[in-house]
């Protein structure tokens, strides 16, 4: 790495001493064995700007709610390579059936575990590991990245561009029926280890295809999780996508998630977040073309002391496009969730339609949950709309309830149940669903009441 501008040594906090740390040894290694990065320009570019901005702080705008202060303090190094003895995830969601065809990749902290041949059942998506397509087509993989920002939203998407060692590659080219699933195994040897899984989706035009990104953990220390995924939408073409954050209250997670769409593509997107106990996710997409289409879901459970900060930012930047953001929220004990969202209709995008919906619900005295629609308009003749409410159950629906022979625990118990569950309707695999709201009922009050009403 080149001697750059940026804050002397000591003006570092740990963190970013030990994020610099691995740029330059990495570098060493690299030059030690003769081999070279294709994308070293643009990552030690990303790495400049980490440290010359630093990482973002509640006094940064999308970063208000969410105090990494305790993050900053730490020296971290990266997470291994391979797991240790068998693959048994201490916090493992299974989301698909046994009878449900499916293909599944294993990554490891992020490094893909790829078989030697491609089962059949996934014809229509070509996997690759990332290194290999840089290596084999650099300014391909490079359009992905670039151009690279300075928003406060995307400060770790660059820590994840400067650091990552390896990624998945995935390009659509048909209209794939059976589900992929993409397993992230987060595993540590020790306290303090960092991993920075990356994933690319591109969808060729008038392909489609349903991605499942599974986050579960081995071992007693999981590592702090920087994960970046892109997903490119071609001309036609129709993307179902979710994350799933499943993991133990050990566990951190900060990703960062972004949506390029093209003329008459449509993308389909849930964020699940039941486990970790920081979870912080990202999404920016930007609607390029006329008929590109995002409809966002998020269902953001706080449960004991958890953390959830979700942000999203929608921009439409042509004419016809359309956008719609649902979320649910709700917390419980000492947790907090946060949906803080924004649509910006640049200048030109005539005709964009945008909706924004978030509703919370508190079950605690001492939980809290922040909602921030906004809207930022730059064009007329649009229709743009945003609500959000947060409260206790409605009182009106719990008598009536109360009215048809239901007991209080009962009634309440489904209520809660039926806010939620709003959220996963649209979800095309009904077993992913199915696991889903099992674990939701799982960390709701009388779970087992609402179990025998399935």
């Amino acid at each position: 790495m080149s001697s750059a501008p940026h804050p002397a040594a000591s003006a570092l906090s740990p963190a970013l001493r030990s994020f610099e740390a691995q740029w330059l040894a990495r570098d060493s290694t690299r030059a030690g064995k003769s081999l070279t990065d294709p994308l070293t320009s643009l990552r030690e570019d990303a790495m400049k700007r980490v440290l010359r901005l630093g990482l973002p702080t509640p006094r940064d705008e999308t970063w208000r709610y969410t105090n990494l202060r305790h993050l900053t303090s730490h020296g971290f190094v990266d997470a291994p390579s391979a797991t240790h003895g068998e693959f048994e995830p201490t916090a493992s969601l299974s989301l698909l059936s046994a009878a449900e065809r499916a293909a599944t990749v294993l990554m490891v902290n992020g490094r893909p575990v790829l078989p030697t041949a491609i089962d059949t059942c996934i014809n229509g998506i070509e996997i690759s590991n990332l290194s290999e397509v840089a290596r084999i087509d650099p300014s391909l993989i490079a359009g992905y990245f670039e151009p690279l920002t300075d928003a406060d939203q995307a400060r770790w998407a660059l820590l994840n561009t400067a650091l990552f060692q390896d990624g998945l590659y995935l390009k659509i080219t048909a209209k794939v029926e059976t589900p992929l699933v993409i397993l992230h195994l987060l595993t540590a040897d020790g306290a303090d280890n960092i991993a920075h899984p990356r994933v690319i989706i591109d969808a060729a035009p008038g392909c489609s295809a349903t991605i499942i990104e599974h986050y579960v953990e081995q071992g007693e220390h999981p590592p702090l999780c920087n994960s970046a995924t892109q997903i490119v939408g071609g001309r036609d073409s129709l993307i179902e996508h979710y994350r799933v954050f499943a993991t133990s209250a050990g566990t951190e997670h900060i990703d960062s998630m972004n949506i390029r769409l093209n003329g008459n593509s449509r993308c389909k997107q849930f964020t699940i977040a039941l486990g970790g106990g920081l979870v912080r996710s990202t999404l920016e997409a930007s609607l390029n073309e006329p008929g590109a289409s995002l409809d966002s879901y998020s269902l953001l459970v706080g449960y004991e002391a958890r953390h959830v900060d979700c942000v999203n930012i929608v921009t439409h930047n042509s004419r016809d496009t359309r956008s719609t953001q649902t979320a649910r929220a709700i917390a419980s004990g000492t947790s907090r969730v946060v949906f803080n969202t924004k649509v910006v209709v640049n200048a030109g995008a005539v005709h964009a339609e945008s909706q924004q919906s978030c509703r919370g619900l508190l079950l605690s005295p001492t939980a809290e949950i922040d909602t921030r629609p906004q809207l930022e308009i730059h064009a007329d003749e649009v229709k743009c709309a945003h609500g959000a409410t947060t409260g206790r159950l409605d009182p009106d629906m719990l008598f009536y309830m109360l009215s048809r022979g239901l007991d209080r625990d009962t009634a309440q118990s489904l209520l809660i149940y039926a806010f939620l569950a709003d959220v996963l309707t649209d979800m095309s695999v009904p077993s992913a669903r199915s696991a889903v709201e099992n674990a939701l009922i799982a960390q709701l009050p009388d779970s087992q009441i609402l179990n025998k009403f399935r």
